[in-house]
């Protein structure tokens, strides 16, 4: 286990100084996300602090939160089994807008983060997918599994 600021990551997923994970200690996740005094910033960490724990209640193991690399993003990664999960959380007003506001140049981003991360953990009998996990202001989550694969991005 390797702390980066106050952030404790599991060694495989620290890659030197390139991955500025962000400190984000002190930002707390709030039940309303739609408060007018939180920047858009706070709103998004709080966000995937409240949707990390649900995961964790879910089952999955944490192994990553805010991952950048020189290709892309992963707001959390996590395990569940065999599959390793990159997951994009979206808050927005309402489920639907949450839903579309994936660009295919983000999906690319999340895609090209995750083949690097791969690439980097040398495991070859693990699954890999990206889910994305929708929230609007009054809490209401909606987790989509294997939400854009390959193939589609290819197709972009």
């Amino acid at each position: 286990m390797r702390t980066h600021g106050n952030l404790a990551l599991k060694d495989e997923y620290c890659f030197g100084r390139r991955s500025a994970i962000k400190n984000t200690v002190g930002i707390k996740p709030y039940r309303n996300l739609n408060r007018s005094f939180l920047s858009t910033y706070e709103k998004g960490i709080s966000a995937e602090r409240i949707v990390a724990k649900k995961l964790e209640n879910e089952g999955y193991e944490i192994l990553g939160q805010r991952i950048r690399t020189g290709y892309g993003e992963i707001d959390i990664l996590a395990k569940k089994g065999t599959d390793v999960v990159a997951i994009e959380v979206k808050q927005r007003k309402t489920l639907s807008e949450a839903k579309s506001c994936i660009s295919c140049r983000q999906q690319k981003r999340i895609l090209n983060a995750l083949v690097f991360i791969s690439g980097q953990r040398n495991k070859p009998f693990e699954n890999y997918r990206i889910d994305v996990v929708c929230l609007d202001a009054v809490g209401r989550f909606e987790h989509i599994e294997n939400a854009f694969s390959v193939e589609a991005l290819v197709a972009c």
